[in-house]
């Protein structure tokens, strides 16, 4: 626990971390704003001034609210959050922290255990917050046919997927950034996943293997439905589960191989 409380204040301290966060906290506010836009267009009929996909103005009131609690934060948390991850995480190679870190804490599990937990508690935090400023704007400026279909457990809901969501692709990210030890190839690698995973690009080189990636094989868990012959709800959270697990488990084994391999040679 003490060292989970370190390695928190390590990640506060650092002005790249809070100036990542308004950052993010700025893209979420104007993603908000412009989904309300377009929801209150499509409420009062405006669609002809929109350019909207077929299936945007088919979903229903309760879908489209539900997708504007889903949208902003999802975008935030889940597209930006884990190349900012990679950046705070890397200075504890770029400025020598890590030596020092082990000259406080020997045990190398103690130090891997605190940076998994803080990342996990950073980054549910900040899916949180993003959500409740989302929602907060949505309850404020929704129309209110479809304010009736905003409440707190749906709110909620939503915003327990994202967080699962959200620890997986930092872990991810931290799982990156202990294997390049730089924070350019790591973010360079994070980059490039989502742009392969949305361009759409796998799904016409290999369906089963885009449905391996979160983005897409996870869409359905996000979202709360299956659309256009996507995987399904559990099969999305189960992925997201293993992922996470599979990745917790490759960090134990490569800092333990590197412990073993430095008392051999030291």
């Amino acid at each position: 626990m003490k060292n989970i409380s370190s390695e928190l204040y390590k990640i506060f301290s650092l002005p790249l971390f809070w100036r990542g966060v308004a950052i993010l906290i700025g893209i979420s506010v104007f993603f908000t704003f412009q989904n309300i836009q377009v929801i209150n267009a499509i409420a009062n009929g405006n669609t002809e001034i929109l350019i909207l996909e077929d299936t945007t103005s088919q979903l229903t009131e309760f879908q489209t609210v539900r997708d504007a609690i889903l949208s902003s934060p999802y975008q935030s948390s889940i597209l930006f959050f884990p190349i900012l991850f990679a950046l705070i995480l890397s200075t504890e190679y770029k400025f020598g922290q890590e030596s020092f870190t082990k000259l406080l804490t020997p045990k190398w599990q103690t130090v891997l255990t605190g940076q998994i937990c803080s990342g996990i508690i950073v980054s549910s935090i900040l899916t949180v917050v993003l959500s409740l400023i989302n929602s907060a704007m949505l309850y404020a400026m929704l129309d209110e046919t479809l304010q009736n279909y905003l409440n707190l457990g749906l709110v909620l809901e939503v915003t327990l997927r994202i967080i699962i969501f959200s620890i997986t692709l930092t872990l991810l990210s931290m799982f990156l950034v202990k294997i390049t030890r730089k924070p350019i190839p790591s973010v360079i690698i994070i980059v490039s996943i989502l742009v392969i995973t949305l361009s759409g690009i796998l799904r016409i080189v290999s369906p089963t293997l885009e449905n391996l990636f979160p983005l897409t094989g996870a869409k359905s868990f996000a979202f709360g439905r299956v659309e256009n012959n996507n995987p399904s709800e559990m099969y999305g959270l189960l992925l997201l589960l293993s992922q996470a697990s599979i990745v917790t488990i490759m960090m134990y084994i490569k800092a333990w191989y590197k412990n073993k391999k430095e008392k051999k040679h030291g």
